[in-house]
Parts: C-alpha cells; sequence; structure tokens
C-alpha cells in the first residue's frame, strides 16, 4: 500500500520526476490522459520555465479553468514539499470551479498508467495534498476581500505556485502581497481571467508589464474563435446575443480581448435623437400592444423628481427572441419634483384608468414602497412592484448581468440600437443627457454592471436619470402586458402594407 512509505521513498518517484518536473505537457498527455489544444500547450510551456509569470486573457470555453486543476496537480506531484496557492475574488469560484477540476484530473491519474502516484493524493473539500503531508505538501485556495491583502499572507516555499482565477476581479493590493511572497527564483505565478477591467494589475500584465514591453509577464490570449474546443454554432450565437464583434461584451467573452471602449456610456445622444419622433414609430397604431404607466418616485437627495411614463409595448425577450421587445414612448404626464406622494398617486391613478388594461409598474426603492400602497389604496388595477436591484431569473441572463437594472439598461440601449423604440419629444432635452450618460462597466465574471446612482452622483456628477430609468423598465424581463382592447384592429396584410407605405415615403425625402 502506498501509505507504508512516504512518496519520495516510492523507488518509481525518482524517474517520473526526472520525466515530468519540467514537462507539464507530458504529464498531460501521459499522466493524466488529456490533449491539450494548442492555446493550452502554449500556456503549459511558458509554466514549465522555473519563475514563470504567466498572464492569460480568455474568451469562453477555451479550458483555462481546466488547465488550472492540471497545473496544480503537475506542480504537486514533481515538486516535493511543493506549495500550491489558488486565489480569486471569491473562493466559490474556486471550488466551483478548479476543484472540480482536480476532482476529475485525480480519477482520471487512477485509472492511467501512473494509478500508483494519484494513490499518494488526496483531494479534500478545502485541501489537495500529499498522503502523510498535508502541512507541508498541498495545494490550497485563499481569498481577501477589499482591503485586507493581508489573509492572504504569509505564504513561502522553493516551489510555490500562485494561480489566480479571475484575476481581472482581484483587488490590485492583493497582487502586491502575493508578488512579496515570490522570494525564491523558482516560484510561479499564473493568471488567468476575462478582461473585464481597462485598468489594473491583470491588465497591466498584458500591456506596461508584459515581456513584449520590458516586463517579465509572458501574456497570452486565448480567442474562442480559434479554440477547437468551441463550436462554430456558439461564435454565431454570441455573435448574435452580444451584438457583433465590435461590441465590448464580445471582445471580452469571446475574442479575450480587452475592450476597446469607444465610450464609457451605453449610448450616444446622436443614437437616441434620431429616434426622437420619426415619421415610422415603434408600434404602430393598429398594431396589437399593451399599456404601461411607468413610475419612478422621487426620494431623497439623488432623486429630485417624480416620473410617470406612458409607454406602449409589444413582444417580448431581447433581441435573440423571435419577437423582441419594442416600445414607444407616447406621453410622460408625470414629471415632478412635489413630494406630496398622495397628490401624485391620485394623478398616476387617473391616468392608468383613462389607458386599456394598463400596467403600472413602480420602482420600489426607497420611497417608491409607500407609493406603491397608495396606488393600491386607490384600487388602481395592475400594480407591479419592481426591484431592479434584484438578480435575474433565467439563467442566461445572470451569467450576463449583476443585477436587473443592468439587464433592462443593456436591453433598453441595444432597443435604441435597433430601432426597435421610439419616443416622444416631451422633455426631450433631459430625455437626451440621461440616456446618453449611463455608465457600464464588466465586473470579474464579465456581467454587465451599471454604475450606482450614488456613485454616478458622487464620482461622475450625474444626476439621477430617473425619466431614463422609467424607459428602461419596460425592457424588464418579468415586464408583462395586457393587450389594449382596441388595439390591433386591422390584419397582417395591412400593417405590411402600411410599414412599406412608410418606407417609401421615408426613401422619398433621401
Amino acid at each position: 500500500m502506498a501509505s507504508k512509505i512516504s512518496l519520495t521513498e516510492d523507488p518509481r518517484y525518482k524517474a517520473f520526476v526526472e520525466r515530468y518536473c519540467f514537462d507539464p505537457v507530458r504529464f498531460c498527455i501521459e499522466v493524466v490522459g488529456i490533449t491539450p489544444t494548442w492555446q493550452q500547450v502554449e500556456l503549459l510551456e511558458e509554466v514549465a520555465n522555473p519563475g514563470a509569470r504567466v498572464s492569460v486573457s480568455s474568451g469562453h470555453g477555451t479550458g483555462k479553468t481546466n488547465m488550472f486543476g492540471l497545473i496544480g496537480l503537475w506542480h504537486l506531484c514533481v515538486y516535493a514539499k511543493s506549495n500550491c496557492i489558488i486565489t480569486a475574488p471569491r473562493l466559490a469560484t474556486v471550488h466551483d470551479g478548479v476543484w472540480k477540476e482536480f476532482a476529475g484530473h485525480h480519477a482520471a491519474i487512477k485509472a492511467g498508467p501512473h494509478k500508483w502516484i494519484g494513490d499518494y493524493i488526496k483531494v479534500e473539500h478545502e485541501k489537495v495534498y500529499i498522503e502523510g503531508s498535508k502541512l507541508d505538501w498541498w495545494i490550497t485556495a485563499k481569498t481577501a476581500p477589499v482591503g485586507r491583502p493581508e489573509n492572504i499572507a504569509g505564504a513561502h516555499n522553493k516551489w510555490l505556485l500562485w494561480l489566480c482565477d479571475e484575476a481581472s476581479g482581484i483587488p490590485d493590493e492583493n497582487f502586491g502581497v502575493i508578488g512579496g511572497s515570490l522570494t525564491d527564483e523558482n516560484n510561479r505565478m499564473v493568471l488567468a481571467s476575462q478582461p473585464t477591467r481597462t485598468a489594473g494589475f491583470f491588465r497591466e500584465t498584458h500591456h506596461s508589464m508584459s515581456r513584449e514591453n520590458g516586463g517579465p509577464w509572458v501574456a497570452l490570449t486565448f480567442n474562442s474563435e480559434d479554440s477547437p474546443l468551441v463550436s462554430d454554432q456558439f461564435i454565431l450565437d454570441k455573435l448574435l446575443e452580444y451584438g457583433g464583434e465590435n461590441s465590448p461584451e464580445y471582445q471580452i467573452k469571446v475574442q479575450g480581448k480587452f475592450p476597446e471602449f469607444s465610450d464609457k456610456y451605453l449610448l450616444s445622444r446622436k443614437m437616441i435623437e434620431r429616434l426622437v419622433m420619426p415619421k415610422v414609430r415603434a408600434i404602430a397604431d393598429d398594431e396589437p400592444y399593451g399599456n404601461f404607466l411607468i413610475i419612478d418616485v422621487a426620494a431623497g437627495v439623488f432623486r429630485d423628481k417624480t416620473v410617470g411614463t406612458h409607454m406602449r409595448v409589444t413582444g417580448y425577450g431581447d433581441r435573440l427572441d423571435p419577437n423582441p421587445r419594442r416600445a414607444d414612448v407616447i406621453d410622460i404626464p408625470i414629471f415632478t419634483s412635489s413630494l406630496d406622494w398622495q397628490e401624485v398617486a391620485g394623478r398616476a391613478h387617473d391616468i392608468a384608468a383613462g389607458l386599456s388594461n394598463c400596467t403600472v409598474l413602480v420602482d420600489v426603492g426607497g420611497q417608491g414602497v409607500q407609493f406603491a400602497k397608495m396606488l393600491e389604496k386607490l384600487d388602481t388595477p395592475n400594480v407591479i412592484k419592481v426591484n431592479w436591484g434584484n438578480t435575474n431569473f433565467l439563467d442566461r441572463l445572470k451569467k450576463r448581468f449583476v443585477n436587473q437594472r443592468a439587464q433592462c439598461s443593456v436591453a433598453a440601449a441595444d432597443a435604441v440600437k435597433d430601432g426597435r423604440i421610439t419616443f416622444t419629444d416631451k422633455y426631450k432635452k433631459e430625455l437626451l443627457d440621461q440616456g446618453s450618460r449611463i455608465p457600464f462597466f464588466f465586473d470579474e465574471k464579465g456581467r454587465w454592471q451599471v454604475m450606482s446612482k450614488v456613485d454616478m452622483k458622487q464620482k461622475e456628477g450625474i444626476p439621477s436619470p430617473d425619466l431614463w430609468d422609467t424607459i428602461c423598465m419596460a425592457f424588464l424581463e418579468d415586464a408583462h402586458y395586457i393587450t389594449d382592447e382596441s388595439s390591433g384592429q386591422y390584419s397582417a396584410d395591412d400593417r405590411v402594407k402600411t410599414a412599406r407605405a412608410a418606407a417609401d415615403e421615408e426613401f422619398a425625402d433621401a
């Protein structure tokens, strides 16, 4: 039994080390039984060098997490008394990702020709180690919250490897602590992430600190378009879902490129202005549609207006869906700084009562809760409470957006870009000012995030975009409507004829 002697005393171990200690590609193929892709080979060959500093910027599905698991086990097996520390913004990231790879690779080793060394490896929930050396020959996971980098301090070893997953989201001060532990010339450090930030340590390993610019870091880019692990259909799907190869989301999540932001805002004034009072509206009068009255309630220093917007809507979902949401902003009947919510609620009730099957959506953040209760006391029908700080319901949306605010803000921006929304010219200045100043960024998981209203005010000097918020809420994934009883009086053929006539008129003026 392997437990009777230590791994270093096993007569097979010396030859094993000589064969694999500087050849993780061979270890991958012969010990684990995996044939790596050309991108993975490139990573493994760079990691083989003692003192390696390797940074991987990667798109979807290229197998970087799989390689992290393999590199960790290779380092454990070939360097006696070695230590490997895996870090990420959240420990759950490590245990849900790399730890699963450890388990899978360990099982593969035990099923292969080197089963004997697999018998020495123990994979536990929080530690992978060599039997009999749990305290000094191991792989573990550590993380540190913002402002507490000392939580990951204290590691020193001749054979020390740091694997940093979702590195773009790791606080920069943590990298200072990690760098301070790399005191031996053999110590290695590997970073991998989607390139979600336009600043920070991870970005600089691909720019100012890269070997091309005289620094120590080998910068690799794993483009999903080039990976044999990623299907052509997947690429086509993402081109559609993310809005084309020039969209920052596609550049980050597929091409593994640091996005080329032309602006820090979701939309420009020109994009919105072309859709204010156009000759052809997003929804024709003879189409079936529903009525929304969407209300954002004034609530303190960052929100100085209560806004109620009447919109016609039709369709569901985003640009991926066969009948995506379209919207026509008909009127903005409430636009007031009054804090007399009882009076404003009465007005909102009367407006909703005058529209067929109107759905009233109320943002219940702040004073919105009380406002919604006032509407209910007035027996206003179809009042829907919206808390857009919550996460989305659909898994595919959870993977793309931090919360519902980000989801509907991006969906509204896509509708503007696609021409699926049109606007009244009422409060045009506020519409353009607000809609063209919505700052966005991506979190460490590559998900869209819209800057909080507090940060917009304090960091950017941007007032609360109350009017634009009401427009965005029409694109929430669960914003359902009831068809106006008077809409859709004509046939589909009639609507086609109307659309063609409008198009002819548009071309006639060109």
